[in-house]
């Protein structure tokens, strides 16, 4: 499909060149019907006054027409220095007395009267003065156009050269006022796209233009549906997840005080299974209830607390540590003072998410490292395992919801990964998983934005 958008800025341009060179050539066009007709009353007057002295000196004798005049008076009223002049005399009749004699008749004239007219003579074109004496004799004078194409030639670019000038120059401003015409624009392109898919704040942005103001409160308007449309799904996914929480937590219960007592094998196993999905369901319960905490709309009524990411990894030191036992999985801490600027009830999420994400995919007798520090004043998490890794071609994937590797062992749901997605998001940090640095397992590395003053307390 053929992309049918068409450019402002390009619309713009063009509308405002085409039009300036549009003025330019009809002021061209002017300046040189201006400049033909300057140089045509320039040298007509002077090519008329030869005519005229030859006329004056033509004498009628006995029916004989004679041009009374020497050689060398001849010579002088026809010499130019640049152009090539040429005479005909005709007598009333039509006869040639003197003169080039191919050279066209002269056109009809009454007596007295003169005319000027462009013509070609040998293949060159003339300027011909042209007059009818009163005695009836015609005289033409003609001569090429060398001297009036270079006086033409100097007015056009004595005219067009700074109406050039002024059409570049104006091109340019032109240019430069269209792309600062659409700075604000550009600005509020670049704030969209520098937004996270869920921020669904209003634009707010007091510089942009008066005629995209309707657009604005158009879009505006979206937003505030689609901000209260994710708040009901929110409210829904918050409230299924909460009302299982309370019957699976029971359920989960009696299941185990049955498998305390004596039953039969098959009895045993089936009550297994029954306890394990509903372990299954309840983690995913509490997942769902995490995810729709951390992609909710930012809460501006609470503000953000300085918060130590060390002290957050070892309380969940606390909490793993049994499970970690439980499986023979040597659960590590290197933790470091981290300050970050942070939502206090986002972090603990994000932490036990990595480190029961580590612990379900790393084998028994495996090792799960967690690090907190600072590098380069930029504050860390990381979570290492010798888990199986994450191959290259899935690492942008296994954040996305309820995705799973194919063929990859475990019972995990696929939203863990996602979860820490959308607190490192909320806290425009960034997510980086790669191999451990001895070549196997994963290490899934959160950096956060530093800022925060080193003598904060945390």
């Amino acid at each position: 499909m053929n992309d049918m958008r068409v450019s402002i800025r390009r619309r713009l341009l063009v509308f405002l060149i085409s039009s300036l060179l549009l003025m330019v050539s009809g002021a061209a066009m002017v300046t040189y019907w201006v400049a033909v007709k300057s140089a045509n009353d320039a040298y007509d007057r002077s090519l008329l006054d030869p005519a005229i002295d030859i006329a004056n000196n033509v004498t009628v004798e006995a029916g004989r027409v004679h041009l009374n005049l020497p050689q060398k008076a001849l010579e002088a009223l026809v010499f130019d220095q640049v152009d090539r002049v040429i005479y005909q005399v005709r007598s009333a009749d039509g006869r040639i007395v003197d003169g080039v004699a191919d050279l066209p008749p002269t056109p009809e004239l009454a007596t007295g009267q003169h005319l000027f007219f462009d013509t070609r003579y040998k293949d060159d074109p003339m300027r011909i003065a042209a007059l009818r004496a009163a005695n009836g004799i015609a005289v033409q004078v003609g001569e090429t156009l060398h001297k009036r194409n270079r006086l033409v030639g100097e007015i056009l670019v004595a005219a067009l050269v700074p109406t050039l000038g002024i059409a570049l120059v104006a091109i340019a401003l032109a240019w430069l006022g269209v792309a600062r015409g659409l700075v604000p624009l550009e600005r509020l392109r670049a704030g969209l796209l520098s937004r996270s898919p869920r921020d669904l704040r209003p634009l707010l942005d007091a510089s942009a233009p008066v005629e995209i103001a309707p657009l604005l409160d158009a879009f505006n308007g979206l937003l505030d549906r689609l901000r209260d449309a994710s708040k009901v799904q929110q409210r829904f996914l918050a409230n299924a997840a909460h009302q299982l929480r309370t019957p699976l937590a029971g359920l989960q219960l009696h299941l185990e005080l049955l498998l305390r007592g004596t039953l039969p094998a098959d009895v045993r196993a089936e009550l297994e299974r029954m306890h394990s999905a509903t372990a299954r369901a309840s983690r995913l319960a509490r997942q769902l209830l995490a995810l729709a905490k951390a992609e909710g709309a930012p809460d501006h009524a609470r503000d953000l607390e300085i918060v130590d990411l060390r002290a957050v990894a070892d309380t969940a030191a606390r909490d793993w540590a049994p499970k970690a036992h439980a499986q023979d999985i040597d659960l590590g801490f290197a933790l470091e003072r981290a300050v970050v600027l942070a939502d206090p009830l986002l972090l603990p999420e994000l932490v036990d998410n990595l480190i029961d994400n580590a612990l379900r995919y790393t084998p028994a007798g495996g090792t799960v490292t967690v690090h907190t520090g600072c590098d380069n004043e930029t504050p860390y998490l990381s979570v290492e395992d010798t888990g199986p890794g994450i191959p290259d071609a899935e690492r942008a994937k296994v954040v996305e919801r309820f995705y799973r590797i194919p063929g990859t062992r475990g019972e995990g749901s696929g939203l863990g990964l996602a979860i820490v997605k959308e607190v490192v998001d909320r806290h425009c940090g960034k997510l980086e998983i790669d191999a451990c640095a001895a070549g196997r397992g994963t290490r899934i590395r959160v950096t956060f934005p530093a800022g925060v003053p080193a003598g904060q307390p945390a």
